[in-house]
């Protein structure tokens, strides 16, 4: 199937999540490097761990999207895309949850003393983890419905 070129609203799109992106590394710079900001610059790659992967996660989305506009047939590509939204919210949500408060916590005391791990759990970050650990296993059963229906035909 030969490659269609993107649609006005397909670039669109993909500008407008770009420019997200972009938002999202100048709003944190910007609050970094305010001021009335406390010492703890060193934070600001730490605080930026979940939000990127979430980015990362919506730009498969649109990739994943734009390919099914097209007409693309449910195959490998498809189910490579749905793997990789998976992947990144599953790993967005655990960044949220442990990494970036445990990480917070041994910065914010100079290194000294790590008596655990630091969580924040909340309904949002658990809810977007549990949709991504779906999207994975219903990339995974499409993955066998395809094998399955390759070795049929």
């Amino acid at each position: 199937m030969a490659k269609s070129a993107p649609t006005i609203g397909a670039r669109v799109t993909r500008i407008l999540i770009w420019l997200f992106g972009a938002a999202l590394v100048l709003e944190e710079a910007t609050r970094f490097h305010s001021p009335r900001h406390d010492p703890y610059e060193r934070t600001f790659w730490a605080h930026m761990m979940a939000p990127m992967l979430f980015w990362f996660a919506l730009n498969a989305a649109v990739d994943a999207m734009f390919r099914l506009r097209a007409g693309e047939p449910f195959g490998p590509s498809l189910i490579k895309a749905l793997e990789g939204i998976g992947g990144y919210l599953m790993a967005g949500a655990f960044a949220a949850i442990v990494v970036q408060p445990s990480l917070l916590y041994l910065i914010g005391n100079g290194f000294t003393e790590m008596a655990g791990v630091q969580f924040d759990l909340n309904v949002e970050t658990v809810t977007i983890a549990l949709v991504g650990f779906v999207l994975y296993l219903l990339a995974r059963q499409g993955q066998k419905l395809q094998s399955a229906l390759d070795e049929f035909v």
